[in-house]
C-alpha cells in the first residue's frame, strides 16, 4: 500500500512540476495555457447555468434542452478541430482550439438563458 501511495505521490509531483503558468505575454506554451484555463471557465459557467436553466423547466422541456445540449457538444469539437486545422502540428494549435472552444462556450450558454421557465 505504502509503495502505492508513494508513486501515486510521485507521479503527481512530477506533474505539477512540469506544470505549466498561464501568462497571455507569455512565450506559445504559457498563451495556449491561457487559452486552456479560459475555455475551463467558459466550460465551468456553461454547466453551472445548464443546471439552473434545467431546475425552471417542465420535465418535457428539461428532455427538450437535454437532447439540444447532447447535440451541441457532439458538434462543438469537431468545428473546433475544423477551424484550427490551418494549425494542426504548429505550436499555436491548442491557442487556436482551446479558443474556439471558449467562444463556442460562451455562446452556448448565452443561448441557454431563452430556455429559463419554458413550458412547451
Amino acid at each position: 500500500m505504502a509503495t502505492v501511495a508513494f508513486l501515486a505521490g510521485g507521479a503527481q509531483a512530477a506533474a505539477d512540476a512540469g506544470a505549466i503558468d498561464c501568462n497571455p505575454n507569455g512565450n506559445q506554451q504559457e498563451m495556449n495555457e491561457c487559452a486552456a484555463r479560459d475555455f475551463r471557465a467558459a466550460d465551468a459557467t456553461l454547466n453551472i447555468r445548464y443546471g439552473e436553466v434545467m431546475n425552471t423547466l417542465s420535465p418535457q422541456m428539461r428532455a427538450a434542452l437535454r437532447t439540444e445540449q447532447r447535440a451541441w457538444l457532439k458538434g462543438r469539437d469537431p468545428a473546433c478541430k475544423r477551424a484550427a486545422k490551418a494549425n494542426e502540428g504548429g505550436s499555436i494549435w491548442p491557442l487556436v482550439f482551446s479558443s474556439c472552444l471558449e467562444k463556442s462556450t460562451r455562446k452556448r450558454t448565452a443561448e441557454l438563458d431563452r430556455w429559463k421557465g419554458r413550458e412547451q
